[in-house]
């Protein structure tokens, strides 16, 4: 009997050896989990993108801090779901972890990493996501061909193997891309286009990629302005119609604008005498309206 108990007692403790063994890991305090699993994920992909320069109100977010926190010169985002995202009149830029080029990130725009992955010349890809904003790439010829750096939009993926070119994601998820110099591939419900440097093309949401177009710099405007009074009071709408690349803001708020360029909003009874029109065209020229609505 006694000797039973002993064989009895040896396998509990053989076992419960065994179950400390294999929940090692998960016995381990919350943080040191996160570091581990944090160097795991650097040592499979060491693939991220750095902040290099921050100007004003710019947020930084990864897997590990859910609360947005300033970001600060030299953080990293290396997994999915890190992001950097600009406020009103502030920017930041970011480097590509092999040198192969820089991402400037505009005012009120979020940048997000989708995935990292190797190819199979060991080549790197990099998949980023624009919900929202404006972002210039300056990035050189890749040496491997399987390396590629893809940004995807609400309205579709543009991706690059060398090139300068800007992209920006509208209020509305439609998507411009203007390429300055090489050539990129956008794609959107099963069709590419490619866009060459002094081109441009539109991609709305749900439809594919336009017939690029040469590179607009026409910041013109034109309005009307319809002023209604009703029993329940005044009403004043705004329509505007422009070049469709440009971006359009009143009053410092951005509008969607249509395939045709076209704008629209009311604005409040309580209006003051002008509003305030800025647009801005795809290669930086930037002009502003004063324009009187009463």
């Amino acid at each position: 009997m006694l000797q039973q108990r002993k064989r009895l007692n040896l396998t509990f403790i053989t076992c419960l050896g065994l179950l400390i063994s294999v929940l090692g890991t998960v016995l381990l305090p919350q943080d040191q989990q996160k570091t581990e699993a944090q160097r795991a994920i650097q040592v499979r992909t060491d693939q991220w993108l750095k902040v290099d320069k921050v100007t004003g109100n710019v947020k930084y977010r990864n897997l590990y801090n859910y609360a947005n926190r300033t970001a600060r010169v030299g953080d990293r985002l290396q997994t999915t779901s890190d992001e950097i995202s600009t406020g009103a009149n502030s920017s930041a830029i970011l480097s590509v972890d092999t040198g192969v080029g820089s991402i400037y990130v505009e005012e009120n725009t979020t940048i997000q990493i989708r995935s990292f992955r190797i190819a199979a010349d060991n080549g790197r890809i990099t998949n980023l996501f624009v919900p929202r904003g404006k972002a210039r790439l300056q990035i050189r010829k890749f040496t491997n061909r399987g390396s590629q750096l893809n940004i995807q939009t609400p309205a579709g993926i543009s991706g690059v193997r060398g090139t300068k070119y800007s992209i920006t994601s509208r209020p509305n998820g439609n998507m411009v891309l203007t390429t300055f110099e090489g050539s990129v591939a956008t794609t959107a419900q099963n069709q590419t286009k490619m866009v060459n440097g002094g081109f441009q093309n539109l991609t709305v949401v749900g439809e594919p990629p336009s017939t690029p177009v040469p590179i607009s710099n026409d910041a013109s405007l034109r309005y009307a302005i319809n002023r209604q009074t009703t029993g329940s009071g005044r009403n004043i709408f705004f329509v505007g119609y422009t070049n469709p690349f440009n971006t359009v803001k009143v009053d410092g708020l951005e509008q969607s604008l249509d395939r045709s360029g076209k704008f629209s909003l009311q604005l409040p009874a309580t209006s003051s005498l002008k509003v305030k029109v800025t647009v801005e065209t795809s290669t930086g020229k930037i002009q502003v309206y004063e324009i009187p609505i009463l």
